[in-house]
């Protein structure tokens, strides 16, 4: 008897082993807006890479769908990166990029979640074809997980739930910014059919939002929205959740590694950025540190912003140097009444910069 139930015990547990691992399946849908000519008006392949990373080494299967089906552009621009080789080199996602499934082609039926992503391109076709909406609609009636990132919840904005209304209506939902869309998307936000962020509040959305570049991910049951391409690893994390997998623990992406530090430093104090670049520097990327320590003094909507913002910024200068870094300090830190501080900056900056004629322009200050 004792051996019966032993042999009982070993077989239930195996069955709920395999159970826990059923093979999960989900679509990424990306823009086929993007051709020769409007290259900056496609989807977003950092996005894509991260995206797909995730899912795929959490065990994830994955088809890549278009609006159009077929091939979709592949850019290049970034193949420095290591999870770009990765993703190109080590994935079946080329092959899947070179033959997209077109969105009349599937059903949700074939996928346990669906997962979009930005990039500007997803601002044009998305929200408008029709077949591409018709399969949103088809998750959101059967309550499968809906994820998207950065520009992906343009695909949502005409999406409707099973009772007509719009999917996005009276729910949490974060997406691109019209604060980042003003500071970055200068090359195409007057092509724009229309500002994401408005449109969703349009819609009905409860809007959610960080300060331009941090990540964040708004979840509201099954609908995941993130607001950049910070936040892309973290949403695909949140999807894995969602499908019933707890995420293999990772190694951050660069980008979304110093962001969170950046994060983590508004909270508890810059100091953290010295810090942690004296302990792992190789874990962060200055580039994209030094852009948020340019822009975020811009951005920012208060004076209390600003003084916090200003201090990243400083900490940020102890570890980049660039002439127009530099530009944008003295004149932050001469606007919060620190004179003295910004000449120190300007004598620092002449001296290393002196051919600098942007730096050169700031001598009237300190005359």
């Amino acid at each position: 008897m004792r051996y019966i139930l032993s042999l009982f015990i070993l077989l239930c547990t195996a069955f709920a082993s395999s159970a826990s691992v059923q093979e999960r399946r989900v679509a990424i849908l990306v823009s086929s807006y993007g051709e020769e000519g409007r290259e900056n008006l496609s989807y977003d392949l950092e996005e894509l890479a991260q995206a797909y990373l995730v899912l795929y080494e959490n065990g994830v299967k994955i088809d890549i769908i278009s609006p159009k089906g077929g091939p979709v552009l592949v850019h290049n621009k970034k193949d420095d990166l290591p999870y770009i080789q990765k993703f190109k080199n080590e994935t079946p996602a080329l092959k899947q990029l070179g033959a997209t499934l077109a969105s009349d082609t599937v059903t949700s039926e074939d996928y346990d979640g669906i997962l979009v992503v930005g990039g500007d391109g997803a601002m044009f076709d998305l929200p408008v074809h029709e077949p591409t909406t018709f399969l949103i609609n088809e998750f959101a009636a059967i309550n499968k997980p809906i994820t998207a990132v950065c520009h992906g919840p343009a695909a949502l904005v005409n999406a409707k739930a099973a009772d007509g209304s719009y999917l996005v209506s009276g729910r949490h939902v974060n997406s691109f910014t019209n604060l980042e869309e003003q500071a970055f998307g200068g090359d195409v936000i007057d092509q724009l059919p229309f500002l994401l962020e408005d449109k969703l509040k349009e819609r009905g959305a409860i809007y959610m939002k960080n300060a331009p570049m941090l990540p964040y991910v708004a979840v509201d049951g099954s609908l995941i929205t993130a607001q950049n391409p910070m936040a892309v690893a973290n949403a695909a994390e949140a999807l894995l959740v969602q499908l019933g997998i707890t995420p293999k623990e990772r190694q951050l992406f660069k980008d979304e590694a110093t962001m969170k530090l950046v994060q983590e430093a508004r909270i508890s104090g810059p100091y953290l950025i010295d810090v942690a670049l004296k302990k792992s520097p190789e874990l962060y990327d200055l580039n994209y540190l030094a852009l948020y320590g340019f822009y975020s003094y811009k951005l920012a909507e208060s004076d209390e912003a600003k003084k916090l913002e200003l201090e990243i910024m400083q900490a940020v200068s102890r570890h980049f140097s660039h002439p127009m870094y530099s530009y944008g300090l003295i004149e932050a830190l001469n606007e919060q009444g620190y004179p003295d501080k910004a000449h120190a900056e300007f004598n620092r900056a002449t001296t290393m910069y002196p051919e600098s004629q942007e730096l050169q322009s700031l001598r009237t200050l300190f005359e």
